[in-house]
């Protein structure tokens, strides 16, 4: 069994180095869509954007972090959300205490709803969110299994040398 620090160097590797500190795709620093918001909460972090960037994730308790209405394909929306998630989790990180703690909660929450209804192979070649699954407090290893599906369904396809895949391996790691 892999160890975490196995995962660490494993994702390294296929993400490169020198890894920007951004996602190498404009859209996702752009817009109103949710994902959108974290992200660019993410690249100019100020505990004046985070607030707002949270809110509407923090609004709900549990379930997905992003409304699936908004889109028009259940593909698009779950990259969109796994994109979130992803965001999430980095912000977690730089949130002062107490606003970190509801972020990290409500993440736990999200990545527990993902493994009961979100297929890792349904919508996305690319690993958004590898590392919150494989960060899971989940005693059943459904959270590794999925983030190894996850894996797999970006090395099976032209998604392993698309540059977006490799910097949100890097960042994983």
């Amino acid at each position: 069994m892999q160890t975490l620090d196995d995962w660490i160097t494993h994702l390294e590797r296929l993400g490169g180095a020198d890894a920007p500190d951004l996602p190498p795709d404009a859209t996702l620093l752009a817009g109103d869509r949710g994902e959108q918001r974290l992200w660019r909460a993410c690249s100019a972090y100020s505990e004046a954007e985070l607030a707002p960037a949270v809110a509407p994730m923090l609004s709900r308790a549990s379930g997905p972090l992003l409304e699936p209405d908004a889109y028009l394909a259940i593909e698009v929306w779950a990259e969109c959300e796994l994109a979130a998630l992803h965001a999430l989790h980095r912000l977690a990180r730089q949130a002062p205490a107490p606003l970190g703690s509801r972020i990290r909660e409500r993440t736990a929450h999200a990545w527990r709803w993902h493994l009961e209804h979100t297929q890792p192979d349904n919508s996305t070649n690319r690993p958004w969110a590898i590392h919150v699954f494989l960060l899971a407090d989940d005693p059943t290893a459904e959270a590794r299994l999925y983030a190894e599906t996850l894996l797999h369904n970006m090395a099976a396809s032209h998604a392993r040398e698309e540059p977006l895949s490799r910097w949100i391996l890097a960042d994983a790691a």
